[in-house]
């Protein structure tokens, strides 16, 4: 009886730890039966503790063994129960963590599961584990409270625009809208007009360098969650007229950029599955040009600081005039200055780690093929000859010992391998 009311009191502690600000943080019967082995079977309860990586990966490619090592790693922790008990426990890890049953004989279960489990607070999905051993939210990691309040606020664009970018100021921004994918079949349609304008209106705003192990930026998620929400709508024509309209009402062009890029992708390959119809597909594109043309007038040097300038450049040349968007760099390469500046959009950056080191070497380099689809070198390079290097910011420093080795190297007939 000791062991039951040690257990009453210390579950009641744990569940007033984990009530978040409008919801529980983690799924309340895993954290019963999670509480049930730490106070019945501690043994078993400190091995999955610290055996994260094997009981949230689903499948054995996941982390590089094989099934039977696998198995025997899961059989050795539940050797560690009371012995008459060992079955019960199996049981009841197998129910907590569907993961593992792939190594002891089970199901394999698809990618798709893992955001039931994510949306369901479920202890097997990484981003909920160590809510259920730290009893706390663990550093870069969103709240259920806050996934909830994400889901809540997609029918504002304003106050869900700028709660995004407050998880940015708090350093979790990518890891947010990673997880609140899981939640994109939740937004009730009706929020469509409310949630698409309000991604559009941060998108130009989050970071859009690839990034870790997915290789996804902040940009690139904010992307996904379009588009997935997108298709969900099944009219086509509907589609084509929420995002048009959307896009009109916000600031924002980066998203529609790269949601048209992945359309005119699948129009040349014949892919048939495609977001948007050929007339909201032309219509969008004619509105993308015609924002760049109006900002390229009316404000340039917003244009010009744009984090997705070089991307812009691109579409804006490929869809809209090709002299105007040549003539308009041209005029803003008149000095030495403007030149510094589009150099430093060009620069381009490569990490490389060699066997043995501890850490990873970043090159910065620029591709002069890529400035001369829309520029002439020989220009640029004599602006900038006379140039004090030591009146420059270390930015500038950057982009301009970039072109000078990329030019160099071009010199000594040294083909770039970026």
């Amino acid at each position: 009886m000791r062991s039951v009311y040690r257990y009453t009191s210390t579950l009641s502690f744990h569940f007033t730890l984990l009530k978040g600000k409008s919801v529980f943080e983690v799924n309340p019967v895993d954290l019963i039966a999670i509480e049930c082995l730490r106070v019945f079977e501690p043994d078993v309860y400190k091995e999955i503790a610290r055996s994260k990586e094997i009981f949230t990966k689903n499948g054995s490619d996941r982390y590089g063994r094989s099934e039977d090592s696998t198995a025997a790693l899961i059989n050795g922790i539940l050797d560690k129960a009371t012995p008459d008990k060992r079955e019960v426990v199996k049981e009841m890890v197998e129910q907590l963590f569907p993961t593992i049953e792939w190594a002891l004989g089970g199901t394999h279960y698809s990618g798709d599961f893992a955001r039931t489990w994510l949306r369901e607070m479920r202890v097997c999905h990484p981003s909920n584990f160590d809510k259920y051993f730290q009893f706390s939210i663990p550093s870069g990691e969103l709240s259920n409270s806050d996934l909830q309040e994400m889901l809540s606020l997609t029918a504002d664009s304003d106050r869900f625009s700028s709660f995004i970018l407050s998880l940015k100021e708090r350093g979790i921004l990518k890891n947010a809208l990673s997880q609140f994918e899981s939640f994109t079949d939740e937004i009730p349609l009706e929020n469509g007009r409310a949630y698409i304008k309000g991604i559009l209106d941060f998108g130009d705003y989050v970071d859009h360098e690839s990034t870790g192990f997915t290789m996804f930026s902040s940009n690139t998620h904010a992307v996904r969650l379009a588009v997935w929400f997108l298709r969900r709508i099944d009219d086509l024509e509907e589609r084509g007229r929420l995002l048009l309209e959307c896009f009109k009402a916000s600031n924002g062009i980066s998203i529609v950029e790269h949601i048209l890029q992945g359309d005119d992708n699948r129009r040349e390959k014949s892919d048939a599955d495609q977001i948007l119809q050929d007339g909201e597909f032309e219509q969008l594109k004619a509105e993308f040009v015609k924002k760049l043309d109006e900002m390229s007038e009316n404000s340039p040097s917003e244009l010009l600081s744009h984090e997705h300038l070089v991307s812009f450049l691109y579409r804006w040349k490929r869809w809209g005039d090709e002299n105007k968007v040549i003539d308009w760099l041209k005029l803003q390469t008149q000095t030495a200055e403007g030149c510094i500046t589009i150099l430093k959009k060009f620069v381009g950056k490569s990490s490389s780690q060699a066997m043995g080191d501890y850490v990873v070497k970043i090159t910065t380099y620029i591709k002069l093929e890529n400035i001369e689809n829309f520029l002439e070198i020989a220009p640029i390079q004599e602006k900038i000859r006379n140039l004090d290097e030591a009146k420059l910011d270390s930015e500038a420093q950057e982009a301009l010992k970039a072109f000078q080795d990329a030019l160099q190297k071009r010199e000594k007939g040294i083909t770039d391998d970026w």
